[in-house]
């Protein structure tokens, strides 16, 4: 059933039965929050629809299955049909439902009339054949409107259901709304193809018809049928004359159902973009009166309101088994009753359900030991209600903490997890569309003035500068199948100071508060005990808890932290990692120094260059050569090839035959008088040799830098040693030999 319509048959309801409503002239609310959800076990899938008959009872479909439940959710009828059901409307009366079913087999029934009273079958037909998903009764509820089986709409008489009149015209695509006249003399039809006609009931014949280029998403009279409008994605609700003038267009882009209130220049719209919403505007004035935040999708709504014309309350179906309640407030038995109350919520705990006030029903709170007294009498500190205030010398921001209990919090993520998507995962955006919804439900300058009395900072006063709400547990990452996890939502007000203070010695004053309940969710939620705690950047964090309702006042003292450097101690100053690092490098420099100096103090002050000059070297290989063709005893006429010419690799200090060898002085001159002896005697000896062998004549080749390449080999001839000559040298250069220090 079109929601528009249902809206206006409900205002004729009020009239006619005066039990829930007063008045037509319906007019926005600014404190609807999600209150409660009605659970139907084991419902079956398919098509939800709502109705709400004018004692209160609820009448849902799912599929194939249609209930009858108290306003508390009992079950008071229930009936199972053959298909599923498409839509539903119940008379003005709240005597009549009017149903139609899912298309079948020629000859099956496909719209029935049943009694509101147990459900029985009043009247049934297979006039709409068809998937009928319009369905309407008339403002006096004389006739039934729905699908005709081709084109168009079909006019059905209630007691008997056959057909009085269609009106196809030219349509030619899916009928998407209709809606009927107050005095019931016009019909308003509009299809896919975005044609829209207007009808004269009594003469059944076309008064207006308007092609459109657009989408059409419902159409509706105005309040006093002065004029006719249909709603589109882009271009607003777009309004035209009986005559057919078009008039100004409403700003509501994408209003998927709407209805004009008997409030003058007031429009109720349902939209699901950005997420889904109900706007009450004020198309006169064109300001936004409210706006009521959904957190989960939904088909169908109904809309009640007081005797005043005040909406009062909003039930919808949803995508799970539920149906979802939204009101004013909540209605907790015992409420004002005398008895101990441990949480101070204003009900005994003769029949509260939670006595201290944590979120955990009683028969589930065992959160504490045995303390001798019960654990529903101690709350969970973790989970009572929290109160942070964070402040510096110009701003304060004041965070509460709530939560809910278990059942509370099972619905709202089953509702949130297809809020977005079909799938079964609870996002952390689907959890931001419940927190956004928790702060976009309050009104912010009621909420932020309300705060803002409740607690006091001397010498200041509080500048409100913006509100944010988030979810701090129990959504993401809970599997689909938990029911105890808590859901805690926190709701975070900052204010800037218009005076910057001294934190220093300063006091905060708060007063016990609830928080204020105007569409507010946190009504859910219990409000005491409370932990309350002060921090900051630079002030030391206090904490007092718990915070009971006898106690109508808290004050907490600020205390600034020390700087560094204020008062500084012998203990502070050990402790200090500065202090104990510079000791480190200290103790490291110290030990490197004494290193360096220890090195050179042992140095010599001198060093002993060992160079043997080139003849020394040049006779060593001579003499070791004369020795070798000696032993051999005969002489060879050496070839010598030709030499290569060649750049001599660079000679690295490493490398060197000659070794700096560093000595104390005593060892120095004992070192030099000995190697004096020994060159002395090497010289001695080689005189000698030569003097005894003097028939014996050496050569010594000697090369040239400048030497040829071709240069021919010169022969070499070997001279014979004597036996006597073996003594390679005294004992003295044995000696120095062995004492020289290694290379």
């Amino acid at each position: 059933m079109e929601t528009g319509v249902r809206f206006r048959n409900i205002l004729v309801l009020i009239m006619i039965a005066g039990i829930l409503f007063g008045s037509t002239n319906v007019s926005a609310s600014d404190e609807l929050f999600f209150n409660n959800v009605i659970e139907i076990p084991d419902a079956d899938n398919g098509k939800r629809t709502i109705e709400v008959d004018a004692s209160g009872n609820i009448f849902a479909s799912f599929g194939a299955e249609l209930y009858k439940l108290s306003d508390s959710g009992n079950v008071l009828e229930e009936r199972t049909f053959a298909k599923e059901i498409i839509a539903t409307s119940i008379s003005p009366d709240s005597t009549k439902l009017a149903l139609t079913l899912k298309s079948g087999s020629n000859g099956e029934d496909s719209i029935f009339v049943l009694s509101t009273g147990d459900l029985s079958t009043l009247v049934s037909s297979d006039t709409t054949r068809t998937n009928a998903h319009l369905l309407e009764w008339s403002p006096n509820g004389g006739v039934i409107f729905s699908n005709a089986p081709t084109n168009g709409i079909i006019q059905l008489n209630r007691d008997t259901l056959d057909g009085e009149a269609t009106y196809d015209g030219n349509h030619s695509g899916v009928m998407t709304c209709m809606d009927v006249s107050g005095n019931i003399d016009m019909i308003l039809t509009a299809d896919e193809n975005g044609l829209i006609q207007l009808w004269d009931i009594e003469a059944g014949t076309i008064q207006r018809e308007i092609k459109l280029q657009s989408t059409i998403l419902d159409c509706s009279f105005g309040a006093d049928d002065s004029y006719f409008s249909i709603s589109t994605p882009t271009d607003g609700i777009r309004k035209w004359t009986l005559s057919g003038s078009e008039l100004k267009p409403i700003e509501l882009h994408g209003a998927t159902k709407y209805q004009f209130t008997d409030n003058a220049n007031e429009v109720i719209a349902f939209k699901s973009s950005p997420n889904p919403h109900v706007v009450f505007y004020d198309y006169l004035n064109e300001i936004i009166l409210d706006n009521i935040t959904m957190f989960h999708s939904f088909d169908d709504h109904v809309l009640l309101s007081n005797e005043y014309g005040k909406i009062t309350n909003i039930m919808t179906n949803s995508k799970i088994d539920y149906i979802v309640m939204y009101g004013t407030s909540i209605q907790r038995s015992g409420v004002g009753e005398s008895g101990i109350d441990t949480d101070g919520d204003g009900v005994p705990d003769s029949l509260d359900g939670d006595d201290d006030g944590d979120g955990i029903e009683d028969n589930w709170d065992l959160n504490c030991e045995d303390v001798g007294i019960s654990c529903e009498l101690l709350p969970d500190e973790n989970l009572i209600r929290y109160i942070d205030l964070n402040l510096n010398e110009t701003r304060i921001t004041v965070e509460q903490t709530f939560t809910l209990n278990k059942f509370t919090s099972a619905s709202i993520r089953d509702l949130s997890r297809l809020s977005l998507d079909a799938d079964v995962r609870l996002s952390a955006e689907e959890a931001q569309l419940f927190a956004d919804a928790v702060c976009l439900n309050l009104d912010q300058d009621t909420t932020s003035m309300t705060i803002a009395e409740k607690m006091s900072i001397e010498n200041t006063s509080l500048n409100f500068v913006n509100m944010e709400c988030s979810v701090d547990d129990g959504m993401t990452l809970v599997p689909s199948n938990d029911r105890t996890s808590h859901i805690r939502y926190s709701i975070s007000l900052t204010y800037d100071f218009d005076t910057n203070i001294v934190l220093d010695n300063s006091q905060i004053h708060v007063e016990n508060h609830r928080f204020p309940a105007a569409g507010s969710m946190t009504e859910l939620s219990e409000q005491h005990p409370i932990r309350i705690t002060v921090s900051g950047p630079s002030i030391v964090s206090k904490e007092y808890v718990p915070w009971h309702i006898q106690e109508l006042q808290i004050t907490m003292d600020l205390e600034v932290v020390e700087a560094d450097g204020e008062k500084l101690s012998p203990k502070s100053i050990l402790s200090s990692p500065i202090v104990i690092a510079g000791v480190l490098v200290g103790i490291f420099v110290i030990g490197f120094v004494a290193q360096r100096l220890y090195d050179r103090m042992s140095q010599s002050d001198y060093d002993i260059v060992l160079d043997d000059d080139e003849d020394f070297i040049d006779d060593e290989e001579d003499e070791a050569y004369f020795e070798e063709e000696t032993l051999n005893d005969e002489v060879e006429h050496e070839t010598v090839s030709k030499p290569e010419r060649r750049t001599p690799p660079r000679r690295r200090s490493v490398e060197k035959t000659s070794k700096r060898v560093p000595v104390q002085s005593k060892e120095a001159a004992q070192a030099k008088e000995l190697l004096q002896k020994s060159s002395n005697e090497v010289v001695r000896k080689r005189r000698a040799r030569r003097s005894e062998h003097d028939t014996v004549t050496t050569k010594r080749r000697k090369l040239s830098d400048t030497q040829t390449i071709d240069a021919k080999p010169r022969k070499r001839r070997a001279v014979k040693r004597a036996a006597s000559t073996d003594d390679d040298m005294d004992e003295t250069l044995k000696r120095f030999v062995s004492d020289s220090p290694e290379e």
